[in-house]
């Protein structure tokens, strides 16, 4: 764990030494490990246990300056991974695989969206607006980057859960949207700020949401269902 927290953190230096990080969204299971240190080590929120990293760059992208990411990348030791059948690319590395992602607007498309003045491409994805539209900053070891919201981060899980084709993925996002929601609305800030980040969403979105805490959570379901 520490040796890939490691590896991360060198990641995180590097993009912001170019520029690049204070761009960018972190998203997926590794936010948690950032929101283990802003719930003062809650025990409750599950341990990293994936290799994978997920980096959300904003649609529309709004980058200014030109950064060879795919280079600083292969310099820090990982390798380019080239889906022949998607177009997709990863960045491999014996310890961490990075990946890109990008909110799909409309109605989206099949191969993935190229960042052109970052030198990498980004697989677009449903529902990724809820982590891009709400976020914060957050300082650790020195470093500032971008993290969605825990109450967002909360809600796009259990919308995705319901997406997932293997019950054990489906099953790994329930358990961290209920340990994670269940600790914001302890807080009557948080738990003030998952109501508002859920009215804003569409009826659909609500609807799903509130049919899946329904069984796993009823003090998310209770909070939410007004």
């Amino acid at each position: 764990m520490e040796k890939k927290y490691k590896l991360l953190s060198t990641v995180h230096k590097e993009l912001e030494n170019a520029g690049v990080l204070e761009k960018l969204i972190l998203a997926g299971s590794w936010c948690q490990y950032y929101y283990r240190i802003l719930f003062d080590e809650a025990p409750e929120i599950p341990l990293i246990r994936t290799t994978d990293i997920d980096f959300l760059v904003p649609n529309p992208p709004k980058i200014r300056k030109k950064v060879d990411v795919s280079e600083l990348l292969n310099n820090l030791g990982f390798d380019n991974d080239f889906d022949y059948h998607t177009g997709l690319v990863k960045y491999v590395h014996p310890d961490l695989e990075i990946q890109f992602l990008t909110p799909a607007l409309g109605r989206g498309k099949d191969s993935p969206y190229e960042i052109k003045k970052l030198n990498i491409n980004a697989e677009g994805l449903r529902y990724m607006t809820l982590l891009q539209d709400y976020k914060f900053q957050m300082k650790h070891a020195g470093i500032t980057i971008w993290l969605p919201e825990p109450e967002a981060f909360v809600l796009h899980k259990i919308i995705i859960s319901q997406k997932q084709k293997s019950p054990a993925k489906r099953d790994k996002d329930l358990q961290s949207a209920q340990s994670i929601g269940e600790l914001c609305i302890e807080d009557k800030a948080r738990r003030e700020r998952m109501k508002f980040i859920f009215e804003g969403m569409p009826r659909k979105w609500k609807r799903d949401i509130l049919d899946v805490v329904k069984q796993v959570s009823p003090e998310i379901f209770s909070c939410l269902n007004l």
